[in-house]
């Protein structure tokens, strides 16, 4: 009998267990369901659109596809177009690859004036379901809330708005990072803390501290030793948290516990949450006997695309193994 497995999702996770599975598996149906009409996910609509090194993975991402060893459906969404259980039915075995959509809130008053990351970031990539920011013309004054590199993410492009055509209504003059810990609670990667001090239009604004140490805090250091730049400066606010947002229909004022910031726009920054999908959550690589998660869906939004690829040679192995051991409940 010929293996037959379906994937929810063609992000780094979906594509990498396509691919993985063609081959533990030659010879198997490997069927793809993506529920937007371009494929490869975080990578086409996550990603910075600036780092252009990191979306060129969407090479590697289309093989199976390019190979025929796996058939991508787009415009498919498991729970609306397709039921979960009817492809249990049809296949030997379902992997749920699809991330962990749903951003974190803070649960603080007023956050409905904030823009979430994801959403944030999807809209300057052009995701067919994000909708721009409210109030974008003319803001001078934007607040970034995060510790990783998502937040960096965030502030750079806010920093090179004028090179980026949809900010490019946006006039800052100031943008505020907040963050929750202290230099030592980073978790900004060094790479990323070089892109903000390599920015020819703005400079990274901090005080001078040393009770902290690693890479990321050496980075930082070497940031408040500087002496003021050029362009728009990027205040780092240490142990600092929001605690409300406020505006009479538009922000104006993001609170924090160490006093009001002025702010047009706020861009939270904390992190992603897994979704169901129909009416199934993922729990982790094994959800039961036949249906898998991969990537972001098994484990929680940590770790990297190569990540992806790792787990998805293991994954693979579980699957076509509990397959051969299974009588098949397709002709």
């Amino acid at each position: 009998m010929t293996a037959r497995f379906a994937i929810a999702g063609s992000g780094p996770a979906g594509c990498y267990l396509a691919d993985a599975l063609a081959r533990a598996a030659p010879g198997a149906v490997i069927d793809v369901f993506e529920r937007l009409d371009e494929p490869f996910g975080l990578v086409r609509f996550g990603v910075a659109p600036d780092h252009e090194a990191t979306r060129a993975i969407t090479r590697v991402l289309r093989r199976p596809f390019d190979k025929g060893v796996a058939r991508l459906h787009l415009g498919v969404e498991v729970g609306r177009d397709i039921s979960l259980a009817f492809l249990r039915r049809d296949y030997d075995a379902v992997a749920l690859a699809t991330g962990a959509p749903v951003n974190r809130r803070l649960g603080v008053p007023g956050e409905e004036l904030a823009e979430p990351s994801g959403r944030f970031i999807r809209w300057i990539n052009g995701h067919p379901e994000a909708a721009p920011p409210a109030h974008l013309a003319g803001a001078g004054r934007a607040v970034v809330i995060g510790a990783g590199n998502v937040a960096l993410d965030a502030v750079r492009l806010l920093a090179k708005h004028r090179e980026i055509g949809c900010l490019n209504p946006l006039a800052l003059e100031r943008i505020d990072l907040l963050i929750r810990g202290g230099p030592e609670d980073v978790r900004f990667t060094p790479s990323e803390l070089v892109e903000i001090g390599e920015l020819a239009v703005a400079w990274p604004q901090l005080d001078a501290f040393d009770d902290a140490t690693g890479e990321a805090a050496a980075l930082l250091k070497e940031f408040a030793a500087r002496p003021s730049g050029q362009g728009i400066p990027i205040r780092f606010h240490f142990r600092t948290r929001a605690t409300a947002f406020l505006g009479a229909g538009r922000l104006e004022t993001v609170e924090t516990n160490r006093g009001a910031l002025p702010a047009d726009l706020a861009v939270t920054c904390i992190g992603y949450e897994k979704a169901s999908v129909d009416g199934i959550h993922p729990t982790g690589p094994e959800i039961e006997p036949g249906l898998y998660a991969a990537g972001w869906a098994a484990r929680g939004p940590n770790g990297t695309i190569p990540t992806n690829r790792t787990e998805a040679r293991t994954l693979a192995q579980r699957m076509v193994a509990r397959v051969g051991r299974e009588p098949s409940s397709t002709a």
